[in-house]
Formats: structure tokens, C-alpha cells, sequence
């Protein structure tokens, strides 16, 4: 096996191209000139409210659930904060 080659370390840090240029004397900054942007290409089919209602019929009735059970947790917390202060 051969050994593995050292190397040498470079004293000067690492910078990227934005961190070697140096702003001009007289405090003058660079001015940024704004590029449009590309419209939004279509990703695919969008699927309608409708569609995902009669897909997802579930949904609402599960956050319903989730939405009392987090109403209890909160007032069972706040009667206990109550009565054991």
C-alpha cells in the first residue's frame, strides 16, 4: 500500500467571489438591478375543492375531533392550574 499524501495547509482563508471584492473609497455601493422572473410553469393537473372533498370525506370530521379533544386537554389543564394553586 502507499502512503497517504499530506497537504500543505494555505495560511490565506478560503473566500468566495462576493467576499474578495472590495467596496469602492467614498462609500458607494453597488447598485442591484432587479431580473423578472420566468411565469410559473403548470406542475400538472390541479384537482378542484370539489374533487378533493369527495376524495378526502374524512377530513373535516377528523379535525373536528382533534379540535375538541384539544378543548378538553386545555380545560382540564386550566381547571387543574386552579385548583391545585
Amino acid at each position: 500500500m502507499s502512503k497517504k499524501a499530506r497537504r500543505r495547509k494555505s495560511t490565506r482563508p478560503r473566500l468566495s467571489a462576493a467576499q474578495l471584492v472590495r467596496p469602492e473609497e467614498g462609500g458607494k455601493t453597488p447598485v442591484v438591478v432587479a431580473v423578472p422572473v420566468s411565469e410559473r410553469r403548470d406542475t400538472g393537473p390541479q384537482k378542484s375543492l370539489r374533487e378533493l372533498k369527495e376524495e378526502y370525506p374524512y377530513v373535516v370530521a377528523d379535525l373536528k375531533r382533534i379540535g375538541l379533544i384539544a378543548l378538553a386537554m386545555l380545560a382540564l389543564l386550566i381547571g387543574l392550574a386552579v385548583l391545585l394553586v
